[in-house]
C-alpha cells in the first residue's frame, strides 16, 4: 500500500513546475537531521532560505541517529514524517523499497539543475536506474588522524605513501611498529619490546565497514556486496579474507593496533576518541565527521595522513548524505524548493565555509579546507582521497541490519577468538538472510 501510494504521487511530480521564487501561501515544513553541530550550520542556511521564501517556515527536528531511521519510517506509515529528512546510505535501499522517497529526476530536468557540479560518485550512489532520490549535499572519506606531539617526541615523521601487503609486510607495518611503544619506551621493532605492557598503540582501528576494515578489503579488491542492490554479500571471497586478516591476524599479531577488548563493546570503537585523546593510540582511523570532536577533546596538535596503499592502490570508502523528499509530504512544491536550496551553491557554501561539511559541489571544497586550516588542522588528506580511488558505501534494502549482523559476527575475529575465515563465513550467511528477505 505504501509503495502504491508513493507511485501515485511520483507519477505527477514532473508537473510540479517549481521555480526559484516563493510558492504562494504560508507553509510550515519540517526538516529532520541527527547532528547537533551541523544543525547550527543548517539553521544559518535555512535562515537565508526563509528570507528568500517568506511564505515558507522551516522547523528543524533533531532525531538521534540510533533511532532516526526507525522514527522516520514509523512517522511515514502514520502520515506524519518530516517533509525533508537526511538519508544515510544504510537507510537508502530500504527507504526506496518502502516508497518513502520521491524520485526527483523529473524535477531536476524541469529545473535544469546541473548534476555535473556534484561528485559523480555521489550522484551514482543515490541513483537507481534513471531515478535519483536526492541532491548530494556532502561527502566523506576515511583517513588517519595522528598525534603530532607524540611523533615529534619519537623523532618520527609520518610518511605520505605508506604501503601494506597481504603477507603482513610493507612500510605501513614498519611504521606502526615504530609508533607502538611499551611502558619502558621500547617500540615494537625492539627485541626488548613487551607486548603485554603497551602504552601507545600505533593504530586505533575497529570493527567497522566504513571507518575500519572496509577500506582494507577494498584495497585488495574485495567488497561487502558485489554490486549495488545485491541480495547477497561477498564476504567469503579470498580478497575479503585477505583484507580482514591483515587487521585481525597480521597487525593484531604484531601488537600494533588497539585490541578489540579496549576499543569498546564488541569492538565498536566507542572508546577510540578517548583512547586517542589520552595517548593510548598514536593514530586514529576515522571519518572527517569526527574532526570537531577530536579538536575539542585533545590537548595536542593533530595531523591527518592518507590511508596506506594496499595491493590495489589507496582506496577509501566514500559516502555522503542527501535530503530525502518525503513522497507523502502535503507540501511537495515547497519541500522541493527547500531541497533545491540545500543542494545549491549558496547553501553548501554556508555549510562548507563554517567547517560543517565537505560540500558535494566539488568547486566549494576549498571553503571547508580553509576553515579547518585556520583551526590548525590540515584536512587535505581527505580531499586527496576523494579525488583518487574510492568505493561507494554499499546500498541495498536491509543494509542497516545486514551491517549490524556483519559487525557482530566479525567481532570474534578482532578479539582473536575465532579465525577470520570462519567469522566471514558466518557474516556472509547472516547478511545474505537479511538482504534476501528485506
Amino acid at each position: 500500500m505504501i509503495t502504491a501510494a508513493a507511485l501515485t504521487l511520483l507519477s505527477g511530480c514532473a508537473g510540479w513546475g517549481i521555480g526559484s521564487s516563493s510558492s504562494g501561501g504560508g507553509v510550515n515544513l519540517t526538516y529532520a537531521l541527527w547532528d547537533p553541530h551541523e544543525q547550527i550550520g543548517y539553521q544559518h542556511s535555512i535562515d537565508e532560505f526563509e528570507k528568500l521564501h517568506p511564505d515558507i517556515h522551516v522547523t528543524i527536528e533533531n532525531i538521534p541517529y540510533a533511532s532516526f531511521a526507525q522514527k522516520v519510517t514509523a512517522e511515514f506509515i502514520t502520515g506524519g514524517a518530516p517533509d525533508l529528512f537526511w538519508v544515510n546510505t544504510p537507510f537508502l535501499g530500504t527507504f526506496i523499497k518502502d516508497g518513502m522517497l520521491t524520485n526527483i529526476a523529473p524535477l531536476i530536468k524541469a529545473n535544469h539543475i546541473d548534476m555535473a557540479q556534484y561528485y559523480p560518485q555521489l550522484v551514482a550512489l543515490h541513483s537507481r536506474g534513471s531515478a535519483i532520490y536526492g541532491l548530494p549535499k556532502d561527502w566523506d572519506t576515511i583517513a588517519l588522524f595522528y598525534n603530532k606531539a607524540y611523533f615529534a617526541k619519537l623523532h618520527l615523521t609520518v610518511p605520505a605513501n605508506l604501503t601494506w601487503n597481504t603477507n603482513g609486510t610493507g612500510s605501513f607495518v614498519t611504521f606502526l611498529k615504530e609508533a607502538t611503544t611499551d611502558t619502558s619506551g621500547h617500540n615494537a621493532l625492539s627485541p626488548q619490546f613487551n607486548p603485554h605492557k603497551v602504552k601507545t598503540y600505533g593504530l586505533g582501528v575497529y570493527d567497522d565497514p566504513q571507518s575500519g576494515w572496509g577500506n582494507y578489503v577494498a584495497e585488495v579488491g574485495g567488497s561487502i556486496i558485489p554490486h549495488p542492490y545485491a541480495s547477497t554479500a561477498s564476504l567469503t571471497t579470498a580478497q575479503a579474507n585477505e583484507g580482514m586478516a591483515f587487521l585481525t591476524k597480521d597487525l593484531t599479531g604484531d601488537h600494533v593496533i588497539a585490541p578489540g577488548s579496549l576499543t569498546g563493546p564488541n569492538d565498536n570503537g566507542s572508546n577510540m576518541p578517548q583512547m586517542f585523546a589520552q595517548g593510548q593510540v598514536a593514530t586514529y582511523e576515522t571519518g572527517d565527521w569526527n574532526t570537531l570532536m577530536i579538536k575539542q577533546s585533545v590537548a595536542f596538535p593533530v595531523g591527518v595522513a592518507m590511508l596506506p596503499i594496499g595491493p590495489n592502490g589507496r582506496i577509501s570508502v566514500f559516502n555522503g548524505l542527501i535530503d530525502g523528499l518525503n513522497s507523502h509530504t502535503p507540501h511537495p512544491k515547497q519541500a522541493w524548493e527547500l531541497e533545491q536550496w540545500l543542494g545549491s551553491r549558496q547553501s553548501e557554501a554556508i555549510l562548507g565555509s563554517g567547517g560543517y561539511i565537505w560540500p558535494a559541489i566539488k568547486s566549494l571544497d576549498p571553503l571547508f579546507l580553509h576553515y579547518w586550516q585556520k583551526q590548525g588542522i590540515d584536512m587535505s588528506a581527505f580531499l586527496a582521497e576523494a579525488h583518487g580511488k574510492v568505493v561507494n558505501f554499499p546500498v541495498s534494502p536491509g543494509m542497516t541490519d545486514a551491517l549490524t549482523n556483519i559487525d557482530n559476527d566479525l567481532a570474534p575475529a578482532f578479539f582473536g577468538t575465532e579465525p577470520t575465515s570462519r567469522a566471514l563465513k558466518t557474516a556472509q550467511a547472516d547478511a545474505d538472510y537479511v538482504l534476501r528477505t528485506s
